[in-house]
């Protein structure tokens, strides 16, 4: 089963080994800025139809604010390539700017993953109630479920996500460039036809037009920062060079700079489409939409923009629009994959640091951090449930994480070439590095004043949840860096004699104590295995809940002769556990500096449901003496299938020594148990009675030994 889900493992030196060229590294990890031109240009028309159909005509403005801005936030961020590939971002903004701002970089990417993820797949989700609308009550569990197949395909492996993941981008590539071309000549020729939500009226939410003066600069504001979320992807090229093929550095940066000129042309070219069709929507359809003078109501669905300027330009042929459509899912998804890269990779850079759990550390037989890719699946699939897989309410709390760690990276990477300014002496390098300088300051600049406008206009409207959330991360990763330094530091040893002679000093005795609670194999077997250890006392131990339970273990363990003092303790409220323990605290008190080992024989089952036929005693003497100090358990364990072990080894055994002795007809065999013969006519003719008996002299003569 676990290979049918995440495939056959992959050796280290083959995993490290794994590098994509350019035409798969753009769809695995820019994938993310790319799609987020199916719900960017959304979130700009919505915003400005908070002020009136009118201004709608401000939109093809902002796209190219976006886009401009965007292109110089690339455009800087690919001279810090060279530096983060060094050593990575949290690496360098930790060794740079401290512990703190690494933590509050790595919190921000984190979150910024999960709404990748949470973004995605809800308007992959609207986009198939778009098609189908009868599924529109279905939509939060179609948004879960496509979380889900997405985990299980990024535990496959990230050779087979960048295998499929070129496919879905340009598919979408190919039909959007189309369909935006065909719309720009019909719309050049006077022949572009109107969308279907042209006709719709819109109320402002104002109640008035504020289109001048201090409320029109607040509207681009909020939606420039609504349509800011084509920055994305950024980081996660920036944090995977070391995926690309050599020369890793120069096909990264052109990789990002790609990714930043295809989302800026597609991101302008559909608002432009999208005021030409005179697309309308609004985020509440209950009050500021009106068709044919009515309120559609709450179940009234909207289509995507994409998809109205699409059947718009494929007015006669649908079908095309509906194909675009099924690839802005396919992209979607495949931006999903590339936050299940980011993910990990942020999650195990911490947990170097050990401000998330070191487990997040761990690499699966597929080369994959697989508990940073389940982390990420649950916590996106809490936020998409959360709110509803609400687009609107989710892009309220993204590029907030996003610009805060692009912000944090700069300022590092500022700071190093500012220290190395200092020191370097020579013209020519000093130059060079006062370009890097200059350029780097104006990306930090200019992602900063991003950051600003983007949580002054969207504070109040989410992404204050986002702040607190990053807050809250922040604050447990620095509790959990703190346990972990609390842990080494009691667990270290400083490095002089005294200290390491007190740590491997010997105790004075060892004591061994074997519960038994019933005389049969597991406990005659903890016997022995305790024996064989040579403590300085060793004793059986059983507790007094019930006086025939009891009798008859006494009687079975003096028929057995075993060469062990049995103590019997009682119980008065019938509690064998907290029995056991006060005992042993007892033992314990008499003599400090002597260890206990607790011996617990343990029956063990082929099946789980054969387990809930038995008592779980053992398991709750391990729990409870688990935080006794100077005592030490041993688990015991007997299979329930070593009986027929047993049985074969015996028979083949008694071959052996038929085929070395067929001149013996005496029936004595001086190899068995002193109480048992072999049968005139050979092993093979030994009854499974006789069998166990041999068996039971055997446990008798080991346990008298």
């Amino acid at each position: 089963m676990r290979i049918a889900l995440i495939g056959r493992p992959v050796s280290t030196r083959n995993f490290s080994a794994v590098t994509l060229p350019k035409r798969y590294a753009l769809p695995l990890f820019g994938a993310d800025g790319i799609s987020s031109v199916a719900y960017a240009a959304d979130q700009t028309i919505l915003t400005l139809a908070a002020a009136g159909a009118s201004a709608l005509a401000f939109s093809p403005w902002v796209g190219l604010a976006v886009a401009l801005v965007g292109l110089v936030v690339i455009g800087t961020y690919r001279y810090n390539i060279s530096q983060i590939a060094a050593e990575g971002d949290i690496q360098l903004v930790h060794k740079k700017l401290g512990a703190l701002p690494a933590v509050m970089m790595g919190a921000s990417s984190l979150m910024d993953y999960m709404l990748t993820v949470s973004v995605s797949m809800s308007s992959a989700a609207t986009f198939l109630v778009a098609l189908y609308p009868e599924i529109q009550d279905w939509r939060t569990t179609i948004a879960v479920l496509l979380i889900l197949g997405l985990t299980l395909a990024a535990l496959r492996g990230l050779q087979l996500m960048g295998k499929i993941a070129h496919w879905p981008l340009y598919i979408f590539l190919a039909l959007l460039g189309i369909t935006l071309i065909i719309g720009w000549v019909r719309a050049s020729m006077g022949a572009l036809p109107v969308a279907e939500s042209a006709g719709y009226a819109i109320v402002p939410e104002q109640g008035n037009n504020p289109t001048e003066g201090v409320a029109l600069t607040l509207l681009l504001a909020r939606s420039f920062s609504g349509g800011a979320v084509a920055f994305s992807g950024v980081s996660t090229i920036s944090n995977s060079v070391r995926y690309f093929r050599p020369p890793k550095k120069y096909n990264a940066a052109l990789t990002m700079m790609m990714m930043g000129v295809i989302t800026s042309v597609l991101l302008v070219g559909l608002l432009t489409l999208a005021y030409l069709t005179h697309v309308h929507m609004v985020h509440d359809t209950t009050q500021f939409l009106f068709i044919d003078g009515h309120t559609p109501g709450e179940y009234f669905h909207q289509k995507p923009a994409l998809y109205q300027v699409a059947l718009a330009v494929y007015r006669d042929t649908p079908i095309y629009a509906q194909l675009l459509v099924f690839a802005t899912v396919g992209v979607l998804i495949i931006a999903s994959i590339t936050a299940f890269t980011g993910f990990p990779m942020i999650a195990s850079s911490l947990a170097d640091y050990q401000y998330v759990p070191v487990f997040f550390r761990s690499v699966d037989s597929r080369g994959l951090y697989t508990n940073g890719v389940l982390t990420l699946a649950g916590f996106s699939t809490v936020l998409t449930m959360l709110f509803g897989s609400d687009v609107y309410s989710l892009i309220q709390l993204y590029i907030v994480g996003m610009c805060i760690s692009m912000v944090m990276v700069q300022l590092a990477v500022v700071r190093y070439r500012t220290r190395l300014l200092r020191v370097t002496l020579a013209q020519m390098p000093r130059r060079a590095l006062l370009r890097d300088i200059a350029v780097s300051a104006l990306g930090m600049t200019v992602t900063a004043a991003v950051l600003v406008v983007v949580i002054a206009t969207k504070l109040g409207a989410g992404a204050w949840l986002s702040l607190g959330m990053i807050a809250l991360m922040v604050g447990g990763m620095m509790l959990t860096h703190r346990h972990y330094a609390t842990v080494d530091e009691a667990m270290d040893i400083p490095l002089n004699a005294e200290s390491v002679a007190d740590v491997a000093a010997l105790p004075s005795r060892v004591h061994a104590i074997v519960y038994v609670e019933r005389v049969r194999r597991p406990a005659v077997r903890a016997l022995s295995y305790a024996r064989a250890s040579r403590p300085s006392t060793i004793e059986a131990l059983t507790v007094n809940n019930d006086r025939v339970a009891l009798d008859a273990v006494k009687n079975r363990w003096y028929a057995l002769n075993i060469p062990v003092p049995l103590s019997v303790i009682n119980s008065p409220y019938r509690d064998t556990v907290q029995a056991v323990v006060s005992y042993i605290r007892r033992r314990r008190k008499k003599s400090p500096r002597d260890i206990l080992v607790v011996y617990l024989p343990e029956f063990v089952v082929d099946h789980w449901w054969q387990r809930i036929l038995h008592r779980r005693t053992v398991r709750r003497l391990k729990k409870a003496l688990l935080h006794e100090p100077g005592v030490m358990t041993a688990t015991v364990p007997w299979a329930m299938h070593e009986d027929e072990v047993y049985d074969e080894i015996f028979d083949q055994r008694l071959q052996t020594e038929d085929a070395s002795e067929e001149g013996n007809t005496t029936g004595e065999n001086p190899t068995l148990a002193p109480n048992v013969t072999r049968p005139a006519g050979g092993g093979r003719e030994l009854t499974q009675s006789n069998r166990h008996t041999v068996y039971r002299g055997r446990l008798h003569e080991d346990s008298a030994s």
